[in-house]
């Protein structure tokens, strides 16, 4: 028998693969109740672990053929103005706020490298950043 939380991780971590599974489904693959996944997965969103199931998009064959991941800084005094703003660009598919080598990390769909430069531009100019550095995505491996 697992523990709760045991249970919770080996959940989580199918859902992961393929969140369409079934409460059936999940059960059946970790040796549980039909119920028991339900109630796990419903204390899970409840406690805000599982906010959402996402769909696993194919950039490429939608059109997007230039994937770009942006490392940005910014000026410390304007770092949530920046952080607003890129959130609000809509070619901007994820936009996160890092501790690492750049201030935020933004991932781009585009259909052309010239909507990248636009938005390199467009990033560039808003008040605050100081550098921003495209980094091409050649493959996505997982």
């Amino acid at each position: 028998m697992f523990l709760p939380e045991e249970t919770d991780d080996r959940i989580i971590a199918l859902l992961q693969e393929n969140a369409e599974l079934s409460y059936r489904e999940l059960g059946a693959r970790l040796q549980l109740n039909e119920s028991t996944v339900r109630k796990r997965i419903l204390a899970l969103r409840k406690k805000g672990i599982i906010r959402r199931f996402i769909v696993d998009v194919d950039a490429v064959k939608l059109g997007y053929k230039s994937n770009v991941m942006l490392g940005i800084d910014a000026d410390p005094s304007k770092i949530m103005e920046v952080g607003s703003k890129l959130a609000a660009i809509p070619e901007a598919r994820f936009v996160f706020s890092t501790s690492g080598e750049n201030d935020f990390q933004v991932i781009v769909w585009a259909r052309s490298r010239e909507t990248i430069a636009r938005i390199v531009d467009q990033v560039s100019s808003i008040q605050g950043v100081v550098r921003v550095m495209p980094n091409f995505v050649l493959e996505r491996l997982k």
